[in-house]
């Protein structure tokens, strides 16, 4: 027995270089991976518990290959055991599901040996991905707001505030109007610009100012929930 310079208990031989080597492709592959969710998400929070789950995922997945190799009954048995796993984590945005199943299938490359397609398919994917960051493609145009305030409906109408929308708003396309607190305030939700030079927080505080107006909310329009 050679061992260990070869594997023959999978269907084809792997040698220990091969295996380091599809491992090694594996992680510099998920490397470049999450350099580029990185860029690509520069201007949000990252979770460095994700990045490492990218890089462990690659190399583990490319690791799997190689064990299942072309044994259809290894497949199932994988399938059987994984079954039992409970993942609770919460994705909260989709790219980041997209970049999990980058890396499956950058480990999955690898680990079957076939570079050619592990390096120049990711290489094009993620130049692909820099170059949709570089136009800023799905962005939101500079100062588009999801702008909601609370006021009393014997207080205010919206006579009231017009004049600061006027002052600080370009265009201003009112979304939804209800009332809350058992009928004792009403909701505005407006999708507004902001013209050039005014400024956010003296907005909010112009609105706030105004008599029987209370939760004065600015949101950028690509966030999806208040904190």
């Amino acid at each position: 027995m050679n061992f260990p310079f070869s594997l023959a208990s999978t269907s084809q031989a792997l040698t220990i270089e091969a295996v380091v080597i599809n491992l090694l492709l594996a992680f510099t592959l998920s490397m470049l991976i999450v350099g580029v969710y990185r860029v690509t998400n520069r201007h949000k929070a990252i979770n460095i518990s994700f990045l490492m789950t990218m890089l462990i995922l690659s190399m583990v997945v490319a690791l799997v290959m190689m064990v299942i190799g072309n044994s259809i009954a290894r497949a199932f048995s994988l399938v059987g055991a994984l079954s039992i796993i409970r993942f609770r984590s919460v994705v909260k945005d989709n790219r980041d599901i997209a970049y999990i199943f980058f890396s499956l299938s950058a480990g999955m490359a690898a680990g079957i040996g076939l570079y050619s397609v592990a390096i120049f398919g990711v290489g094009t994917i993620l130049a692909i991905l820099l170059l949709l960051d570089f136009v800023k493609f799905g962005q939101s145009m500079h100062g588009l707001f999801l702008l909601r305030f609370q006021y009393f409906t014997s207080d205010t109408d919206e006579a009231t505030f017009m004049p600061v929308f006027d002052e600080f708003l370009s265009t201003y396309r009112r979304i939804s109007v209800k009332t809350v607190r058992m009928g004792q305030f009403v909701e505005h939700s407006y999708l507004v610009r902001l013209r050039k030079d005014a400024n956010e927080e003296r907005l909010i505080t112009r609105l706030s100012a105004l008599e029987g107006m209370e939760r004065v909310t600015l949101l950028a329009e690509d966030v999806e929930t208040e904190v």
